[in-house]
Order: structure tokens, then sequence, then C-alpha cells
């Protein structure tokens, strides 16, 4: 899917990281909803909904790597996961009954009453999941080498 969006501010890791969730949000969106609905009737609307997510992901995704990472208050992970919200909401329009989600989910993820939030880079898919892994070591690497800088580390 092409995409239009200025990421000239992105260092090469939060660019590969971006890039590789936007390859497979739609899809991957698409199909936990397809999982619950497989009715010829709903596909526009679940259609519709992918691209919803799909964009609200492009714009939260890309401001959270735009952010200094000292100054990121959440992960990427959480920005899939809130981002859902179209898709929870195509689905009650459709009737489809809520998971049933276990304590740890409903707390964690309150919002996401058919647990389609990723638990994983993997959910995504293997480039996702590369891609997500060194983001964090990159993100945990500039962190370290500051903290190293104001002498807070040795």
């Amino acid at each position: 899917m092409a995409d239009a969006v200025d990421t000239q501010g992105l260092d090469p890791y939060p660019q590969a990281l971006y890039e590789a969730v936007m390859s497979g949000v739609h899809d991957w969106i698409l199909g936990r909803m397809q999982l619950l609905v497989r009715t010829s009737e709903a596909h526009e609307a679940l259609q519709n909904a992918a691209q919803e997510v799909s964009a609200l992901v492009r714009t939260e995704l890309l401001q959270l790597l735009l952010t200094d990472v000292d100054a990121q208050r959440m992960n990427p992970l959480h920005v899939l996961r809130a981002c859902t919200a179209p898709a929870t909401a195509a689905l009650r329009s459709l009737g489809v009954p809520a998971a049933v989600r276990d304590q740890f989910e409903e707390s964690a993820m309150p919002d996401d009453a058919y647990a389609l939030g990723p638990l994983t880079w993997r959910d995504l898919g293997e480039e996702v999941h590369d891609a997500g892994i060194n983001w964090g070591a990159y993100k945990a690497a500039v962190v370290i080498s500051r903290r190293r800088d104001e002498g807070k580390i040795s």
C-alpha cells in the first residue's frame, strides 16, 4: 500500500518499523475481523473499518515514532491496540458477540471487546516482528547511550 505520509524525520529503525507496520496493518485487521464475521454482506463494512484502522495507525504510529524516545509514554504495540476502535465499532454494528477474554486481557485492554489487538509483533507477520525487535533494540541503545553521557550509568 502506497503511503504519502512524510516520514523524513524518522531514523532508520523507526522508519523500518513504520513501513513494516503500514504494509501489513490493513490485511492484519481485516483478517482478524473476518475470523469473527464470515458473511459476504459484511464485506464492505469490514473493508471500511480496516481502512479506518489503517488511517488511524498511520497517524498515531508516526506521531509516536517522531517523538523523542525519552518522551514516549507508550510503545507501538499499544498504539496498534488503541487503534482497533473502528474495527470494534464495525463488529458491534454487525451484531457480533464480544470475545470471551481473561481478567488480564480485560484489565490491560478494556476497549478491545473482540480481542483484536496484537499481543506481539509476530501477530502482524515476520517482517513486522523483525522490525519491532530491531526498533526496541534501537530505542534501548539510544536510552542507554544518553544515560551514559549523563553519567547516570557506567
